[in-house]
């Protein structure tokens, strides 16, 4: 469970603003170490999304971002390094004024102007790795140090903001125990002991979104968990309470632009 609030419009704005200026993959990863992927961000390169397509590669791109999270945690600066491919990448913790960890702004698949593709890259990787954007160190560097001005304005505008009402725990809590079922308004104040007029109030307050956007944004970004986890595309469908795979594919499509079968691990 994500326990803070995110203003998605602000976030989606600034996140697709930093992108066209820039031109570098800029994403957000929560606290338990997942990538909310609904913000207009850079696509993932060609590179890494074929390589992802092979489960060994993925375990070693995940192992990384967990290794490399922990480290921009620990040190709670600016994280410059190289991924398990030889690809440049920063990481910058995002704390509040509490010293509450909120997850981090996480930038790269950036080739290193300073070095050579690795030895072991044959024919479309290769030509693949040559495509990506290059940087020098310093110049990630400095991107980083931009992205952590940045992350203080996100903060102090409480742009991302840690939840602490206790109905909000309990709500978020029975939303994730039943992301298959139909979730009304009458639904989720039973669940609290609280009046439909009071959710659609409070809800967006504590949440970032409407009730309806919320509940999507959640059973999308679980789909896509589940299928790059190997699920295939009926099961998934059945998990969450599709009609059927057709309907689930339909809605997985229309809000990550992508068929689930490009994103379901092999």
């Amino acid at each position: 469970m994500t326990r803070y609030t995110l203003s998605t419009e602000e976030l989606d704005r600034i996140m697709g603003l930093l992108y066209r200026l820039m031109d570098v993959r800029i994403t957000f990863f929560d606290m338990q170490e997942y990538e909310l992927g609904r913000f207009k961000a850079k696509p993932m390169s060609p590179y890494c999304s074929e390589r992802r397509k092979n489960h060994e590669f993925l375990q070693k791109c995940r192992q990384c971002d967990h290794l490399h999270l922990q480290s921009a945690k620990d040190i709670r600066d600016v994280h410059i390094y190289h991924c398990h491919s030889g690809l440049l990448e920063g990481i910058v913790p995002l704390y509040d004024n509490r010293n509450i960890y909120l997850g981090a702004i996480v930038f790269g698949q950036l080739r290193d102007a300073g070095k050579p593709p690795p030895a072991a890259l044959r024919g479309r990787a290769r030509t693949l790795f040559l495509r990506l954007p290059e940087r020098s160190r310093e110049q990630v560097m400095d991107i980083g140090y931009l992205l952590k001005y940045v992350s203080e304005y996100i903060i102090g505008r409480e742009m991302i903001r840690y939840r602490n009402k206790p109905w909000a725990e309990t709500l978020e809590e029975f939303i994730e125990k039943n992301l298959a079922a139909k979730l009304g308004l009458s639904t989720l104040g039973q669940a609290i002991g609280k009046s439909t007029t009071f959710i659609s109030h409070h809800f967006q307050s504590e949440f970032g979104q409407s009730p309806r956007q919320y509940i999507l944004r959640r059973r999308m970004e679980e789909a896509k968990l589940m299928l790059q986890n190997g699920l295939s595309v009926q099961d998934t469908a059945e998990h969450l309470g599709f009609y059927d795979p057709f309907h689930f594919s339909k809605a997985f499509k229309k809000y990550w632009s992508l068929a689930p079968s490009t994103v379901r691990a092999r």
